[in-house]
């Protein structure tokens, strides 16, 4: 019964051990997955160099600087590798790190992003905005290049022109983006490029009542993407104002403030030709 158990256990933990390990071309789709949105690097201490020293102690070799999902706030990829020695094989390993500005001189748990035995000959080159790492992997020679069009190398000075971002395209960057990029809970800014007042997505940041006064918290600052009046209760100091792009005199949008004083209601906006402005249940001038 005993030689049945630790058969079973042997078999089990073979099992567990072949489901983590990670081929090559596993490493590199994760890793680029993850790195192509680097905004820095550091630690480099061996740049193109083979590390040889100190041999079978893991070293920090890398960090870079990573938005996380969502691009809201960053975290740090730390890139590691132990020299062979004697009974210690060569070893990559990256750790994820979320709270912590600096990457530790080596890894602190065994929680690993990446992790691959059986390295020797270990180098990586940061250059032309890209990473590579170079190695032998059961004596093969292997490499894994993983663009970083993100990273800046500083600011470029030209006579008679603006200063401009030195970067693999100017004017490249590649945007983290999520259903988080816009959750309200973790984003102070508010409204998405899509919001439109016809489909009933627009966020009403300021509201006018019929005496003129503003009603509740004025959020008009913290638009996204600007904001734009209506015409409502022709007030001295403007309209109700929503979040997003101004389509007004559209279909179905607000019409546009005539932008003098008129005593008509039905006359205080303007809509496309083929349109007219119709009060909604708020006292909004809509084209319809």
């Amino acid at each position: 019964m005993k030689l049945i158990l630790c058969c079973l256990l042997l078999v089990t933990s073979c099992m567990s051990t072949n489901q983590t390990a990670m081929t090559i071309p596993e490493i590199d789709l994760k890793l680029t997955q993850e790195w192509i949105y680097a905004t820095s690097t550091g630690d480099l201490k061996y740049n193109n160099e083979v590390i040889t020293r100190p041999p079978g102690f893991e070293q920090l070799v890398m960090s870079l600087t990573i938005p996380s999902a969502g691009g809201l706030v960053d975290k740090k990829h730390c890139l590691y590798y132990q020299v062979p020695y004697k009974e210690k094989v060569g070893r990559i390993r990256v750790q994820e790190t979320k709270n912590q500005t600096e990457c530790p001189e080596a890894t602190t748990d065994d929680k690993f992003f990446v992790s691959l035995d059986g390295v020797d000959n270990f180098k990586v080159a940061v250059a032309n905005y890209k990473i590579v790492m170079s190695f032998d992997y059961n004596k093969k020679k292997t490499e894994i290049s993983i663009p970083t069009p993100n990273i800046e190398l500083g600011l470029v000075h030209e006579k008679y022109q603006a200063l401009s971002e030195k970067r693999l395209i100017s004017g490249l960057r590649l945007l983290r983006l999520s259903e988080d990029s816009f959750d309200f809970a973790s984003n102070k800014y508010l409204g998405q490029l899509s919001d439109r007042f016809a489909r009933g997505t627009a966020i009403r940041c300021q509201q006018v009542n019929k005496d003129c006064q503003t009603v509740g918290e004025n959020r008009c600052e913290q638009c996204r993407y600007g904001w734009y009046e209506v015409v409502d209760f022709q007030c001295p100091q403007g309209g109700s104002k929503f979040c997003g792009q101004n389509h007004c005199g559209e279909k179905n949008e607000p019409a546009c403030p005539r932008g003098i004083k008129v005593v008509d209601p039905l006359d205080a906006g303007i809509c496309q030709s083929d349109l007219e402005p119709v009060s909604n249940a708020d006292k909004i001038l809509v084209c319809q």
